[in-house]
């Protein structure tokens, strides 16, 4: 069990350096210079190491592998067999490092959950983050200044350009940023997924308003905070019903050192889930029985849909799912190496990640929900990207789309095939990002498509390292020529291909979706098209469309060695397609299919699911289509863009309304502020003035009477009271003035004042005594 230590110390270990190296720099920066490198150093030098443990970890686990899977199977450990997949048998290492809260029999821990998929996340975050850490050494060079000018600003409104450079908190927050997401990855139960989500926000939140003296990133930040916060509320709402109905938050049971699951522990969640769900009692009869949870029969199946939907509610969030998705689009108002973390490897696929995961206690209503959701934002982001003149924004709305086509890999099944995208995506999209960072830096922050192009000369390993991040990200493939028997490729074909598959197969067992196999194939024919688009406008021209720009150059190798070690992993990190290694590993990892996921169990919907089999069965076809539809969108860029054979201002115009459509991001920012923001504005400006004419006046009226009232009472007091009293005083103070003149001092007037007293005593005693009346 050595084995096992030292990978979770170094998961552990590589988990906290971000947060230590944020602690740190934010210690430091009170001291340095705002001139000095060091808190950029230091953030690099943080994630270099804990890179380094993660691949550690990675190369102890693969070792370590085949011989734990032997030791299981030679043990005949039932909770171990109950996890086989196929021909591989999950392991994963559970534990618990301090126990935050216990109310009765429900614990809330804090711990740890290892498996391949968190080796490998823990790999692919601290490698992209390392990339953005040393790129952002030069991209943000020139925020090491006591007086930074920011040309972005618009002075008309006020905003002054001149401020203090902000470099150290730029790397602070990449750091707790970095942070939160491995938390999320390391977490084993959802309130403690829950708590690291939020600090994912909130460091987002610093990141995407980082020029803060700018009216857009402070609205973009805003937007951002506020949208997840919305997601959010149904994250919590589904986590407070699964610890109602199934007592538990924990995804994993804890295995002690045998491999047993340790008594003492409750059930995990997927476990307790499905046993709620066979204990079930359908809507119809509960609301016949006029009870909602009868205590005897179980619990309510609507409740259980209900509490996947809150869980995938922050998913969508988090995810920039349809309908919370305007936020990433603005998003980009950050630094552009905060876009390349925050759209590829972190925020955004946290919540395609946590989706994935949670998968056992997605009930087939909330699954299917989840598919269509993905559809519909696939093609929406899609048709966004390819009106986009912004550079930035071509890959922000492509984000939003390729984070669609995995929800609906997950919302059909194939939860694996998501993951599989997901690992690829992280390459590619941060590759794209970064290489765009490289464009604006060079062309000193240009990002009008228009006024860019012809850069191929000048910035040749940008055009290079790009173009592979776009033939990955379009999956394109090279037809009947294989490799290790899949297509040739970049790794975009092959995980692409694998959601395309599991969507057919889902959709030749249940006819009636057909729409989301016809949705993802023209999603991959946008894809296509708006890649190769975005390549052809920065760099097909001879000439720069600019003169000024026929004198830019590559970047420094800081900036230039992450875009080749990035291309390289979008170009192969999926080698072997679905039996590669990449590919194997998430298999391996993710929890099984439950029980009811093999027949139809849905109370409103009824679906047929689909096993890996059966996906691998129609993968040549799936492919084939797929593939075709990718080249098609190729082509027709490459006409319109590439040899112009096709005027593309003259199809702009005759599709006026659908791009005037998509140009304005479909109108939704205008929805959300006609039927959100406008009203409740609307509410505050009435409650304002409600508040302004009956509620102020009324108080301060009731102050003005008091104040009167105190008034008239200090009268009184004063008139009255205090007179009196005065008064009386001075009446006492005179009669003792008049009787001391009594006091002479003398004996003997004292004893004839004394004889006198009581000769009138007794003269009262006798006048008052009465006379004797004698009878006669």
């Amino acid at each position: 069990m050595v084995a096992d230590s030292l990978i979770i110390f170094c998961l552990t270990l590589a988990w906290l350096l971000p947060l230590a190296g944020c602690v740190v720099i934010s210690v430091l920066r009170l001291k340095l210079s705002r001139l000095s490198a060091v808190p950029g150093w230091i953030g690099t030098g943080s994630l270099l190491v804990a890179f380094c443990l993660s691949l550690i970890s990675a190369g102890v686990w693969l070792m370590t592998s085949p011989a734990e899977t032997a030791a299981l199977q030679a043990s005949n450990v039932s909770d171990v067999a109950a996890h086989e997949t196929g021909n591989l048998l999950q392991r994963r290492l559970v534990g618990h490092w301090y126990s935050l809260a216990k109310f009765g029999e429900i614990d809330f821990p804090l711990g740890y959950a290892i498996d391949a998929l968190t080796v490998l996340m823990f790999v692919l975050v601290t490698m992209i983050s390392l990339a953005v850490h040393a790129y952002s050494l030069v991209y943000m060079a020139d925020e090491q200044t006591e007086s930074y000018q920011d040309h972005h600003l618009d002075h008309s409104a006020g905003e002054t350009s001149e401020r203090p450079g902000r470099f150290a908190h730029f790397y602070a927050a990449l750091g707790l940023f970095t942070f939160a997401m491995l938390g999320i990855v390391l977490a084993h139960g959802l309130l403690q997924i829950f708590v690291f989500w939020e600090l994912v926000g909130f460091s987002s939140y610093l990141l995407i308003g980082f020029y803060h003296e700018r009216r857009t990133a402070r609205l973009a930040s805003m937007k951002a905070f506020l949208m997840n916060r919305v997601g959010d509320v149904g994250f919590v709402l589904g986590m407070t019903i699964l610890l109602a109905t199934c007592g538990t938050l924990l995804l994993y049971p804890v295995h002690d050192l045998n491999g047993t699951t340790a008594s003492s522990v409750p059930m995990a969640l997927p476990e307790a889930f499905q046993a709620a769900v066979e204990k079930a009692v359908p809507s119809q009869a509960i609301h016949d029985q006029a009870n909602l949870i009868p205590t005897e029969q179980g619990i309510s199946y609507a409740l259980l849909v209900a509490a996947g939907l809150g869980l995938l509610a922050g998913c969508v969030g988090k995810s920039a799912q349809f309908p919370l998705h305007p936020w990433l689009a603005d998003a980009m108002e950050g630094p552009t190496p905060v876009s390349a973390l925050v759209h590829s490897a972190t925020m955004v696929a946290a919540g395609v990640y946590l989706a994935a995961r949670i998968a056992p206690l997605l009930l087939p209503e909330a699954l299917l929900l989840l598919a269509y959701v993905g559809v519909v934002t696939l093609l929406l982001g899609a048709s966004m990207a390819i009106v986009a003149r912004d550079l930035k924004l071509v890959l922000a709305h492509s984000t939003i789309s390729q984070l669609g086509l995995m929800l609906l890999g997950i919302g059909v099944g194939a939860w694996e095939a998501a993951i599989f995208h997901l690992i690829t995506h992280a390459f590619f999209k941060s590759l794209l990002f970064l290489g765009a960072g490289s464009v604006i830096h060079t062309t000193h922050h240009e990002q009008d498509l228009e006024k860019l192009g012809g850069l191929r000369a000048h910035l040749p390993l940008t055009s290079l390292t790009m173009l592979i991040g776009v033939i990955a990200l379009s999956g394109l493939a090279v037809p009947y020529v294989t490799i290790f028997g899949e297509s040739l490729g970049f790794s975009g074909f092959h995980s692409k291909d694998a959601i395309v598959s599991g969507t057919m197969a889902f959709v030749l067992k249940n006819p009636h979706h057909i729409l989301l196999l016809i949705s993802v194939l023209l999603g991959a024919c946008l894809t296509a098209a708006y890649s190769l688009r975005l390549w052809l406008k920065l760099f097909a021209r001879d000439t720069p469309v600019d003169p000024a720009l026929q004198q830019v150059h590559e970047g420094p190798w800081l900036m230039t060695w992450p875009l080749v070690v990035l291309a390289f992993f979008a170009a192969f990190c999926a080698l072997g397609g679905e039996e590669g290694f990449v590919s194997t590993l998430v298999e391996e990892s993710l929890s099984p299919a439950p029980a009811w996921f093999s027949d139809s169990t849905g109370e409103v919907v009824s679906i047929q699911w689909t096993n890996a089999s059966e996906r691998h069965a129609v993968h040549g076809t799936a492919g084939a289509m797929a593939l075709a539809a990718a080249w098609l969108g190729a082509l027709i860029a490459w006409a319109l863009y590439g040899l112009q054979a096709i005027s593309s201002k003259d199809l702009s115009h005759q599709l006026t309304p659908l791009v005037r459509l998509a140009s304005h991001r479909w109108h939704f920012d205008t929805l959300y502020r006609g039927f959100l923001v406008l009203p409740i504005l609307n509410l505050a400006r009435h409650t304002a003035w409600i508040d302004r004419i009956l509620i102020d006046p009324f108080i301060d009226g009731c102050a003005r009477l008091s104040e009167r009232f105190s008034h008239a009472s200090q009268w009184f007091d004063e008139a009255m009271i205090n007179r009196f009293f005065d008064n009386m005083a001075s009446s006492i103070w005179a009669s003792g003035l008049s009787l001391r003149k009594a006091q002479t001092g003398h004996i003997r007037q004292y004893v004839l004042l004394a004889t006198m007293a009581v000769i009138v005593l007794f003269l009262i005693l006798f006048a008052w005594m009465p006379g004797d009346r004698a009878g006669p």
